[in-house]
This record gives C-alpha cells, structure tokens and sequence, in this order.
C-alpha cells in the first residue's frame, strides 16, 4: 500500500471495513482468537477490501508505531488465519514508514468464498459499524445467497400443503409455456415452484412458490407485506406479488396528484418487494408517502452499484420468473429501469438511492406529492 492510501485511511474512523489496534497481539490464544473474530467479520461484511492496521491509538488515531515485530510475521498471520478460519479469508501484511513511525497493515481481500466461520467455535461473525459481533441466522443465509449456496426462493417450505397454491392463477401463468395439466408435479418441480421429499414422498410449495402463486403467503412468510405510511396512518398491503402490487396502485391511485408519475413509483416498489433480502424476517418493505418525499425502503445487506453489468440480482429466480409474466401479461411495472425512473422526477428533484448497512435498509428517495400540486 502507497502512502497516500494509507494516510487516507488514518484519516477515517473505524467503521464496518475499517479497523485500528495499537499492538500485533498474537502470544496467547484468547489474542488469536480475537484477532481471527475481526478478520472473519471484515470479510464477511460486504463492501470490498477491508483493513486493520496497527500501530494506532483507536480513540485519537495518533500513530503509535510497532517495533519488535518477527521476521515471519506475515507467515505467521496467514497460518493463525489458516487453522482457524473456514475457508481461510485472504489477507496480506506489510509495513509501512509513518512520520519514522511503523504502521502494520492488514489487508483483507474481497472474498469469493464468504461466509468465512471460525473452526475453533462454529461461529459466524460480520461488522456492525465499528464492532464485530456474532451473524444472525437471516445474515448468514444472506451471504450463503450472495455466493449462490443457498437461495430462499427455491427452499420447500415444509409448513405449507400444495393446497396453498393458486392453481388457477399458476395455470394462467405458466399454461403457455408449454403442455401443463394440473397438478402436474413433474413441471411444477422443474420450474421451481414446489420441491419434493424424496424421503417422505411428498411434495411442498418452494418458498418462491408461494410469493408467486399463494393464496396467503403471509401465512408461511409473515414478512413479504408492503407496508405504507400515510398521513399518520398505517396499511398493511398483502396478498401474492401479483395481488399486493395491483392493490399497492390502486392505493396510491387514490391518495396521489394526477400529475404525479406514477410509472416510477410502480417502478421501484416492484423492485423492492422481488430483490428485497427475504431471510430477514423481521423487516417489512415500507413505503413512506409525505410532502416532501417518498421512500421506498427493503431490508437488504448488499451494496448498491450503480454499474448495471456488476449489480447483484437478489433473488434471480423471482426475477425471471415475473419477468416472463410481465412479457405476456404487461401485469409489472418493472423493466423501464431505474435511468428512466429518474428522468420522470428529473423535473421535480433527485433520486436519492443509498445502502444503510447498518440496518440493513436500501432506500429509494422520490420526490413528494407537495411538488405535483398546481
């Protein structure tokens, strides 16, 4: 690392990629552990490289310096790293001269292989602002999701019969695709809709079945509702995708200005409710209708890109599948983009779009009805 980077960091307070110690710390084995907890936890927090680096007060951030440090020491950081972290997180080390002071710097690569889980204690650790702290079961199936080992969409929800499902809406849907009779379990496993236990015979509906096509998913996934704020009142909007949206706009067609362009609404609450992280299950998608603004906020933990090429697809199945509905049916606002959506505000404000990681929201800022009234 150059100087000019690593000045830069020591600018910046600690926080969810950014670590400071004052001493490598690494004789007993409480310190190994402890120094393993915050490399895993790093790593495991999204947003790209991450950093601890040593020497450094983490109140003041005055610059301390390391001395007596063994010549092996990037050899010995890598296999304390190696014997207890599974798969091993990818890191280097290296010294860097500060004002004739020395500066470790521990840097912790974006990993391919996240979620990284301590061996010694079967844990999962991510950064919550400035602490490390043990992942929650929703977080850890978020990041199994992230690097495709694991996806909502597709896991049998063992609770629910094949009765929950809307046969009749799936035969609307899906009828076109090709032969399809009903209850033709053999199509319904391929395209995801039910699973089966082969070890009990049976068959359940797949989560992603269930948004799609059930008669009440809010039964089996009590957080997949659209909930708005409106003048001090609240509405709990439920009901399958295809239902919650359709009474989410006939909602807002009532309570908007004519003027208001509804098309970008429709736009990002769809958006919301199919890539909203749906592992956590105690976060609605709200919708806040106020003179000032709209937001439009979904629980995630991923890190917005505005490069459409490197913007990750948070359930790709749900996706593709309203993807299909909306080329036959022109059911879905969503496909005009997200450019578009802010050439229709473009008149009356920004799009403000940002990722609060610290509690897990996306948020989408529109401008608010006030701006739409002549």
């Amino acid at each position: 690392m150059n100087i000019n980077k690593l000045r830069q960091l020591l600018k910046r307070d600690e926080g969810f990629k950014l670590d400071f110690k004052l001493k490598v710390s690494l004789e007993l084995e409480s310190d190994k552990k402890e120094f393993v907890k915050d490399v895993i936890a790093i790593a495991n927090t999204p947003g790209g490289r991450g950093y601890i680096l040593f020497g450094i007060e983490d109140k003041t951030r005055a610059i301390v310096g390391i001395e007596d440090l063994p010549d092996n020491i990037e050899e010995r950081i890598q296999q304390i790293i190696a014997n207890r972290s599974t798969p091993p997180v990818p890191v280097k080390f290296e010294l860097q001269l500060v004002d004739d002071k020395k500066v470790g710097i521990l840097t912790i690569f974006k990993s391919m292989q996240v979620p990284h889980q301590m061996i010694q204690t079967g844990a999962f650790y991510v950064r919550r602002g400035s602490t490390t702290d043990k992942a929650t079961t929703h977080e850890i199936a978020n990041m199994l999701q992230q690097f495709g080992m694991l996806s909502f969409e597709n896991v049998p929800c063992r609770n629910a019969a094949l009765d929950e499902l809307d046969f009749g809406l799936i035969e609307k849907h899906i009828g076109y695709i090709g032969t399809y009779r009903k209850h033709d379990k053999l199509m319904l496993t391929t395209l995801g809709i039910i699973a089966a236990d082969l070890e009990k015979y049976t068959y359940y509906p797949t989560y992603g079945g269930l948004l799609l096509f059930g008669k009440n998913p809010q039964s089996f996934i009590p957080q997949a509702v659209i909930e708005v704020q409106y003048e001090n009142q609240t509405f709990a909007i439920t009901g399958n995708i295809s239902a919650m949206l359709q009474k989410f706009e006939t909602m807002i067609k009532k309570i908007l200005p004519d003027s208001y362009p509804i098309e970008g609404l429709m736009e990002v609450v769809t958006n919301a409710v199919i890539h909203r992280n749906y592992w956590n299950s105690y976060q609605y998608t709200y919708v806040t209708i106020e003179g000032d603004s709209i937001k439009v906020c979904n629980p995630t933990s991923y890190e917005y890109k505005e490069q459409k090429e490197d913007r990750i697809r948070v359930n790709p199945w749900l996706y593709s599948r309203l993807l299909l509905i909306e080329q036959k049916e022109n059911d879905f606002h969503f496909g005009i983009g997200l450019d578009k959506t802010k050439e229709l505000f473009q008149a009356k404000g920004e799009v403000k779009i940002q990722t609060n990681l610290m509690n897990g929201l996306f948020e989408v800022n529109l401008p608010g009805t006030s701006l739409y009234y002549h």
